[in-house]
């Protein structure tokens, strides 16, 4: 038990240090694709969207046009 409460108060080693330093590096890269993953999709959606109104009000002039 006084093992355990010591080892709460110890001073971390430096691989322990570059071990929690990796993982959250490993965590932020995570994010950062799952950010850009996000973006490109939006991205995506957005471009289908400027077709999609584009070819509607193309038809719609042609059609007032033919009339």
């Amino acid at each position: 038990m006084l093992k355990l409460f010591a080892s709460i108060f110890r001073k971390p080693t430096a691989v322990m240090l570059a071990r929690l330093e990796l993982e959250e590096a490993q965590r932020s890269l995570l994010q950062a694709k799952s950010a850009a993953e996000y973006a490109r999709r939006l991205s995506e959606y957005h471009q289908d969207r400027l077709r999609r109104l584009t070819a509607f009000l193309k038809a719609a002039h042609t059609e007032k046009n033919s009339k």
